[in-house]
């Protein structure tokens, strides 16, 4: 079964922002612009998944929405004061990782010619959320508990979701990705499933900034992504490489188990102790 983020129902026209003078750019950029990059980018997202359910062609919708949220993660990069810049950062987040979910659900899914579109889409997605995740970690430090706390409650929903690492799995084994395509759905599940466990690592980092009252939830959810991991990736230690390097340059806890539970393929390290 494929799984989806929540979307508003039936298909909703792209809108294209007005772009702002250069006088007048730098003056009104704001958490509002931010948002509205990612409310375009939800929108064009909604309408990759009904031109795919419906046969359609979703290439322009796929542009569409990696424009958009390029342009999200640009505005968010450039904003001033350590506050907005935190907030704008999570919008990016969330909005990459709704496109993680979708995008993996959907890669199977489409004609032959839109699969290579769409894993360059969805590896583009993965990298900026966690570069996202990255610099929202390194600013958590100057930020009052409250943001903190909210920084942490925001990774661990990102890392703690397993969706994306099954629906990639999933298309790997289904037989319906072109051999061009899978070196690209290769190197995205090595991303995703490296995510889960560098989610945990920032986590580590974040909850020992906390007051005492704040520990507490941040623990939990360290335990709990922890147990996904391991309900999830088995008994055993990841080590070793895998194509492209990407895995053996990741923050990964050796006390953290492989993946034999899911149809993980081979060239994975975690996949040599099953």
């Amino acid at each position: 079964m494929k799984h989806f983020t929540k979307m508003a129902g039936g298909v909703v026209a792209v809108a294209v922002l007005a772009a702002p003078s250069m006088a007048s750019a730098h003056s009104e950029r704001s958490v509002s612009s931010v948002k509205a990059h990612v409310r375009n980018a939800d929108q064009a997202l909604t309408m990759v998944a009904e031109r795919v359910k419906a046969n359609d062609n979703a290439a322009a919708a796929i542009v569409q929405n990696l424009r958009q949220t390029q342009a999200a993660t640009r505005e968010a990069r450039r904003l001033q004061g350590r506050a907005k810049k935190a907030k704008a950062l999570r919008l990016v987040a969330d909005q990459r990782n709704d496109n993680v979910l979708v995008l993996s659900a959907l890669v199977d899914e489409v004609s032959d010619n839109a699969q290579a579109a769409m894993a360059t889409a969805l590896n583009n997605n993965l990298r900026g959320r966690e570069t996202a995740i990255a610099r929202l970690t390194s600013l958590a430090t100057t930020l009052p508990a409250q943001a903190q706390a909210g920084i942490a409650t925001a990774i661990a929903a990102i890392s703690g979701n397993p969706t994306g690492v099954v629906n990639i799995a999933g298309a790997l084994n289904s037989g319906e990705i072109t051999p061009a395509v899978q070196p690209q759905l290769q190197q995205a599940l090595t991303l995703a499933s490296g995510a889960m466990f560098t989610g945990v690592n920032q986590l580590t980092q974040i909850v020992g900034m906390l007051p005492a009252p704040a520990q507490g939830p941040v623990n939990m959810a360290i335990t709990r992504v922890t147990g996904i991991l391991q309900s999830i990736f088995g008994n055993g230690s990841p080590t070793g490489g895998t194509t492209g390097g990407m895995l053996s340059n990741l923050p990964i806890p050796t006390n953290l188990p492989v993946p034999c539970g899911l149809p993980i393929p081979k060239f994975l390290p975690f996949a040599k102790a099953c």
